[in-house]
């Protein structure tokens, strides 16, 4: 068995401090260049580059409720297919006791969305839809990445061709008469007492697109602002507002159709088991990639090694990338648990404003600096292996195509500095 008598414990800790001191370094103590020292010069350092095993999964079984932001719209990708978002969420009260009694002229109910950003071609016409739920959501209940509504759990309110006014960013749709008499009905007086009251009267309301047949785009809206809500404006001036805020069930929901993406992605996720040139990242419950290290047990199975630097240096074909469709601006790296679940990897936990990941857009490349965790796998640590998916990936459809195992000088690669005693 390796590393089992008590002298490795303490190396162990020793190895861990002159990782953190290099890990405080800036790039300058980069393994670049240490092929032309003088052996005197070199500290008993040695430099290495392995190969990384990589696959590419489906990335399921994710939250997206109580997100910050709620995508909406469909759009085709050349490489990744067809995608859709769509969200649902509570409207509230502003107030208590709510009567509508002194209503004598209806301007309108408006539902308002504030727009912040879209990805993809935003050229192409898209129909909103708004339904009202006829199923109950919850704002302290958890939702995945599956959930769905069934027909019969939706009432269809109203459509509208999305707009964004460049004047406020609000997207504006109107709610039909049917629903303003229901609100403003004498009898309905009992429903507007309370929140607990009004949500339980009135589920919610599920936003959606139709399916675009070609381009599209997603758009990316704020509910949490103070301009997204639901607006009825009566007797000219008089105006009530419905509350979209944090107190609210708010559920982003996608939908992925892979048939009409690229070859080399349907290849790579019929068997998530192979090995191939190229993995696939994307959002919104797209794909995530696998990682694992088999070549640190061999390489470091006899002996006592301390790992001084390991960065883990990803790849992106540049000819995937485009204005419409950009690689993600940062990318997040998990490790992954024996019972499948996953934790943030002890070097982020360390110091996670050296740990990397961001996009350089000069050679379009990730480095991640795991010293600590390839340490942990040198010293007997079982390699569960790593997620590597896009940051913000429930809120913003990045998405990216990255070198991944193979010969070629861009496939993904663990460049290590390290000593043995």
């Amino acid at each position: 068995m390796k590393n089992t008598i008590p002298t490795i414990k303490i190396f162990s800790v020793l190895s861990y401090v002159v990782i953190l001191l290099f890990s405080s370094c800036s790039d300058e103590n980069s393994i670049i260049g240490l092929n032309i020292l003088p052996e005197s010069d070199r500290f008993g350092f040695l430099a290495d580059t392995i190969t990384v095993d990589c696959y590419t999964l489906r990335d399921t079984k994710i939250t997206t409720d109580r997100r910050t932001l709620s995508p909406l719209g469909s759009f085709f990708d050349p490489e990744f297919g067809f995608t859709k978002a769509s969200f649902a969420c509570h409207i509230r009260l502003s107030s208590a006791n709510v009567d509508f009694s002194n209503v004598q002229k209806i301007n309108s109910l408006e539902l308002r969305l504030r727009y912040k950003a879209n990805y993809g071609d935003t050229l192409t016409p898209q129909i909103v839809k708004v339904y009202r739920l006829k199923k109950k959501i919850y704002a302290d209940s958890t939702y995945y990445d599956n959930f769905s509504f069934a027909p019969n759990e939706i009432e269809f309110l109203s459509q509208a061709q999305l707009v964004i006014d460049p004047a406020d960013t609000l997207v504006k749709i109107q709610m039909p008469q049917s629903l303003i008499d229901e609100f403003i009905n004498p009898s309905n007086k009992p429903n507007f007492v309370d929140n607990d009251k009004f949500i339980d009267f009135f589920n919610g309301l599920y936003v959606t697109t139709e399916n675009v047949t070609q381009g599209g785009a997603a758009y990316i809206f704020d509910l949490l602002h103070n301009n997204s809500n639901m607006i009825l404006t009566y007797n000219d001036s008089l105006k009530f507002i419905f509350l979209i805020n944090n107190k609210c069930a708010i559920i982003n929901m996608f939908e992925h159709d892979y048939s009409s993406a690229s070859e080399r992605v349907k290849t790579a996720i019929q068997d998530s088991t192979q090995l191939h040139e190229f993995c696939f990242v994307q959002s919104f419950a797209g794909l995530k990639v696998k990682l694992n290290f088999p070549e640190v047990s061999q390489k470091f199975e006899n002996g006592i090694f301390a790992i001084n630097r390991a960065q883990l240096v990803i790849n992106v074909e540049v000819e995937s990338v485009s204005p419409k469709f950009t690689a993600p601006p940062k990318l997040t790296l998990v490790k992954i648990k024996s019972d499948g679940t996953y934790d943030f990897v002890t070097d982020y936990k360390i110091n996670n404003a050296y740990f990397g990941g961001d996009l350089n857009k000069t050679n379009y490349q990730y480095i991640f600096n795991i010293p600590f965790h390839i340490q942990e796998l040198v010293n007997g640590t079982e390699d569960y292996g790593l997620y590597l998916f896009a940051t913000d990936n429930r809120t913003y459809p990045y998405r990216c195509v990255i070198y991944g195992t193979g010969n070629n000088e861009k496939s993904m690669k663990l460049r290590l500095l390290y000593s043995a005693f």
